[in-house]
């Protein structure tokens, strides 16, 4: 019987053990750099994709800040008016007073004093006023509807500026992917045509806006409605006056007052004083309330609009921005996706740190240890929306639709839909989806 040497059989087991030891530090260590450069790599997209709406949200708020000052710019105006039509009717008024009080001496002296003092008033007033409403409505449609158009076409230049550069503080050695800009292009077809509309002159898109201009009418402009106290029963002194807003190219102020008799077969009106004037691009067709004056002082009225002290200057109502289809209910998002992705040459894993050459295997082979990545790079997708909510419930319980006249748009980040991470991947030539598990 011989004996065989069993020398060395422990080291080819230490080595086939030394072997898997390796490759599982390996695996271990690239799992760790690759999950942690996903991490960045997710936040750099989450904080791309949130400061682009972000800024699309302000972009926003900034139009609705510029309504609100067109809207307040255009009540001017309709108060420049009324305080026109106002002093012509004043005047009117003492003119009339004075014709009678020269038959009553103790007061003559001071009513044709009157009358003369406010025709000077008024004179200045029909000169001063139509200046500042033309320089209103110029500012209106020249100034501050430009800037809206200016505001909503830069929204989209800045926020792309915005994926890049937040993209590439936050991770530099991140990369913008193509599918970014195919998204962006998604993201601006609804920005442009689908989420606001420029509301133009002459086809009833202006309709709701005239009818807030109506209503954000201040009381005097509304209506200078009153009735002088009058014992006789079949005598009445009736006071109407208003300012409206005539379709989309005047507005127009009408202050009267008149005598009324009502006798028995017979109403007999007999003005005192009347006044008119009008703020207008053209000539319009239309009759407004003006506080029931046409109504109640006909005759007055008339020859309030027969001498009306009318402008030519107004530019007509400004064709403003504002959500489309603004009275249907619900929630207005819009969302924004940013597609960032990561070179697997820009990992520090294990293949560029200490294998380059790759992984000895025991039959003399070489093993590569490079992680397997779709296309070559790691990838995310950060999302964020947009959308309309009060800071602060409102007073009366009604529920508020979004629109462009309350700066209530806001940013927040959201998940990201199947539709574009699929869009994502054909975008980047992958042929799964490789947004939806790790890597």
């Amino acid at each position: 019987m011989t004996c065989r040497s069993h020398s060395g059989q422990a080291l080819v087991v230490m080595l086939a053990f030394m072997a898997c030891l390796t490759g599982a530090f390996v695996m271990i260590f690239n799992a760790g750099q690759v999950v942690n450069d996903k991490i960045k790599l997710t936040n750099a997209a989450d904080a791309a994709a949130y400061s682009a709406a972000l800024w699309e949200a302000r972009s926003l708020n900034f139009q609705a800040y510029l309504n609100r000052a067109i809207i307040a710019n255009e009540v001017a105006t309709a108060q420049l008016v009324s305080l026109r039509s106002w002093s012509q009717f004043v005047g009117r008024l003492t003119t009339n007073a004075d014709h009678i009080a020269r038959y009553i001496p103790p007061i003559a002296g001071a009513v044709r004093a009157l009358a003369q003092g406010w025709g000077q008033i008024d004179n200045g007033v029909q000169r001063a006023l139509p200046v500042l409403e033309s320089a209103l409505s110029l500012w209106n449609t020249r100034a501050l509807v430009t800037a809206q158009a200016v505001a909503h076409q830069q929204a989209l230049l800045a926020a792309a500026d915005l994926v890049q550069k937040v993209s590439v503080a936050n991770e530099p050695r991140a990369e913008v992917a193509t599918a970014t800009r195919l998204l962006q292009t998604q993201n601006g077809e609804i920005w442009q045509h689908r989420f606001t509309a420029r509301y133009q002159r002459g086809g009833g898109d202006l309709r709701r806006f005239t009818r807030l201009l109506m209503d954000s009418r201040d009381g005097f402009t509304r209506s200078r409605r009153s009735d002088l106290p009058i014992s006789l029963p079949l005598m009445s002194m009736p006071r109407r006056g208003g300012t409206d807003l005539l379709g989309e190219y005047s507005w127009r102020g009408v202050d009267t007052l008149s005598l009324h008799l009502n006798l028995l077969l017979r109403h007999v009106e007999t003005p005192l004083g009347w006044g008119a004037a009008e703020q207008r691009r053209q000539s319009v067709t239309q009759r407004g309330e003006h506080g029931g004056s046409l109504s109640r002082n006909p005759r007055a009225s008339r020859l309030a609009l027969r001498d009306s002290r009318v402008s030519d200057r107004y530019q007509g109502v400004p064709e403003i921005r504002d959500i489309v289809n603004p009275d249907r209910p619900g929630p207005r998002t819009l969302t924004y996706t940013v597609a960032l992705q990561l070179p697997a040459t820009a990992m520090a894993t294990a293949d560029r740190l200490l294998m380059p050459a790759g992984l000895a295997t025991l039959d003399g082979g070489i093993e590569s240890v490079e992680p397997q990545l779709s296309g070559g790079a790691l990838h995310a997708l950060g999302s964020a929306e947009i959308y309309f909510q009060r800071p602060a419930a409102r007073s009366d319980s009604r529920d508020e639709y979004p629109s462009l006249f309350n700066p209530y748009w806001q940013a927040r980040l959201t998940a990201t839909s199947a539709v574009e991470r699929n869009l994502a991947a054909i975008a980047l030539g992958l042929g799964v989806d490789p947004f939806g598990v790790l890597p």
